[in-house]
């Protein structure tokens, strides 16, 4: 047997038990460029989406509430263990939360990592790796993905790199006209 394919033993099967893969079975497989651009286009694009998915601040703010509210849940339970009134423990629990409030856990350290559960705690912490990286190799904010492919992408570039030029030497020469004006 192997990877749990074919026989476990071949006592008393009548055959050696040597497996072999059935070759009438083959699925044909259509070349890439017969499949059409626009579908692989399709694809590349849902995958980035899935790559680059920004976090639901609504649900991580979820999050962070339950848990407060998890806390004060715990601190409930055990004054009710201890015999405190409900009017104390409705006021001591309700202080607490508003110290919780007040205080805002910090977001979780970056050496702590969120659980497998939790995908948009993950997807966060991605994009605050994204963004470091990002910072690190210095690319833009405005950098899109395959830009360098675009054949008049560096005219572009260059005639952007212009416009600015000249737009500084604009505001320069205004402030040494205003200069010489006063």
């Amino acid at each position: 047997m192997y990877n749990g394919i074919g026989l476990t033993t071949p006592r008393g099967s009548g055959t050696n038990g040597y497996v072999q893969r059935n070759l009438s079975s083959l699925r044909v497989k259509r070349p890439r460029d017969e499949r059409g651009g626009e579908r692989d286009e399709k694809d590349r694009e849902r995958l980035e989406s899935q790559l680059n998915r920004q976090p639901n601040a609504d649900i991580l703010e979820h999050q962070r509430k339950r848990q407060l509210e998890v806390k004060c849940a715990e601190l409930q339970d055990m004054m009710e263990e201890q015999g405190y009134s409900a009017e104390e423990i409705e006021e001591k629990v309700n202080s607490f939360r508003m110290m919780l409030q007040e205080k805002e856990e910090p977001t979780p350290v970056a050496n702590e990592r969120p659980t497998a559960t939790e995908t948009h705690a993950l997807a966060a912490a991605n994009q605050q790796k994204n963004d470091r990286l990002r910072a690190a190799f210095g690319i833009s904010n405005d950098y899109v993905d395959g830009s360098s492919f675009h054949a008049d992408r560096k005219e572009k570039e260059k005639e952007k790199r212009e416009q600015e030029r000249l737009e500084k030497e604009r505001l320069q020469q205004q402030k040494y006209t205003m200069l010489l004006c006063v």
